[in-house]
This record gives structure tokens, C-alpha cells and sequence, in this order.
């Protein structure tokens, strides 16, 4: 079992070489407050278009963050914290799962409510608004 795990996760540094500062400062935060070995899944850190402007934007998934010495540093009942960064703003959200959808022009990020049902997030420019 450990042995697998091992495979599945990267050490941050080995992942953070493509990273611009402000991705990797998030990374940081989420590091400096495990005490013991902190790890990333190589999913952790992603690029998708989250605001539909045909650029890659930065989201920075949690819930593939682990700290042995606590299962709930990154995760709690009401979700784990997505960070994005785009064009330079920072924002997050806490969701027990997200995707993006491309629906008439205009992109969202979609999740799950605590209803099960897909509810999806605009990006303003500035944060996520509920739609």
C-alpha cells in the first residue's frame, strides 16, 4: 500500500519547476502547515480555461494535497479549498469536487452541491458568483 502511494505522489519540489511564484506560494501555504511530509498528487496542480478567454488559468486542488500527521489539514465536511489564479487574481472556493463546463459562450466552474446537484460558479473578473 505504501509503496503505491508513493507512485501516485510527488514531492512539491519536483513538481513546483513549472510553476509561476504565485502558484507555488499557494503550494507553500498549504506545506507550512503540515508538520510532517508533505505531498502532492501530480494532479494537485492544474491548467484549465476557467474563464473562457482561451488561456490556461491555474487551479490549485487541495483535496490531492496529504499531510500524515492529519487527514482533515486540507479537507472538511464542507469541502476542500480549490485556489485558482487568473490573469494574476486569486480566489477559492471549498468544493468536494469540481469540473468546468462551456455552455453557450461562457465558462463556469461546476460542483456538486451538498444536494448532490451540479451548481456552477461565473468568474467576474475579480472572484466566483454563484449562478
Amino acid at each position: 500500500m505504501r509503496a503505491a502511494l508513493a507512485l501516485l505522489l510527488l514531492a512539491t519540489p519536483a513538481l513546483a519547476q513549472d510553476w509561476p511564484p504565485e502558484v507555488a506560494a499557494i503550494v507553500d501555504e498549504a506545506k507550512s502547515v503540515c508538520e510532517g511530509d508533505f505531498t502532492a498528487a501530480s494532479e494537485a496542480v492544474t491548467q484549465r480555461d476557467l474563464n473562457g478567454d482561451g488561456t490556461p488559468d491555474w487551479v490549485i486542488d487541495s483535496s490531492l494535497f496529504q499531510c500524515p500527521d492529519s487527514i482533515s489539514t486540507y479537507c472538511g465536511t464542507g469541502g476542500c479549498a480549490v485556489d485558482t489564479l487568473i490573469d494574476g487574481t486569486r480566489d477559492a472556493l471549498l468544493l468536494h469536487s469540481w469540473d468546468t463546463l462551456t455552455e453557450g459562450g461562457t465558462t463556469y466552474l461546476t460542483a456538486p452541491n451538498d444536494r448532490g446537484e451540479t451548481v456552477r460558479f461565473l468568474w467576474t473578473g475579480s472572484d466566483w458568483q454563484l449562478q
